[in-house]
């Protein structure tokens, strides 16, 4: 059942984390520039979930999806607690942004433990497909957590709203992004040969 490597990779640090640093810039670029416009969530799910698939299948090692979230967890919590929880007054408490970064890292374990416990008879295509599947479930389900205990009641237009009550768009929408992605990792990392 298990289909990761069980020696070190030579370079795991060095690659996942190159993958946590396009991931970190796809979601600075979702919070600076989607964000004013539409939910950064839904719109770019495909590119979130694509550095995190690509480490898992290149290294295939067990943590390598939960690294790729570290640079977010680090580096964005001063952003996301400056932004929502001082300038806008968003967020109950800095519990709020601690919730926000975890939630990243508990998206990319989720992908790391599809990964692995996925049955190996399974073509490597449909393991990939369906972790993307289970990472998208995570990019939906972690910002809900922190949206639905960590923020002030939600108007409307917010995300909580979207999240909640357009559930058949918003999570079929990352679900499907997750899969697409996974399918997209696969064929990089089978034509690549690595």
């Amino acid at each position: 059942m298990n289909t990761t490597q069980t020696t070190p990779h030579p370079n795991f640090w060095r690659i996942a984390l190159l993958f946590g640093a396009i991931h970190f810039l796809v979601m600075t670029y979702g919070a600076f520039v989607i964000e004013q416009a539409d939910c950064q969530f839904v719109v770019p799910a495909y590119f979130m979930a694509l550095p995190a698939l690509l480490s898992i299948l290149t290294l295939r090692r067990f943590g390598a999806g939960t690294v790729v979230f570290l640079p977010y967890a680090i580096l964005g919590f001063y952003p996301v607690y400056y932004q929502d929880y001082l300038m806008a007054h968003t967020m109950l408490n800095v519990w709020g942004a601690v919730a926000w970064c975890l939630g990243g890292l508990l998206t990319g374990l989720a992908g790391d433990l599809a990964y692995r416990y996925l049955p190996s008879r399974l073509p490597e295509r449909w393991r990939a497909i369906l972790t993307g599947v289970v990472i998208g479930l995570g990019i939906y389900l972690t910002p809900l957590i922190a949206m639905t205990f960590f923020y002030i009641p939600h108007p409307p237009e917010s995300h909580y709203y979207m999240f909640t009550t357009r559930i058949a768009y918003s999570l079929s929408w990352l679900l499907v992004n997750g899969g697409f992605a996974g399918y997209t990792a696969y064929a990089i990392q089978k034509r690549s040969g690595i």
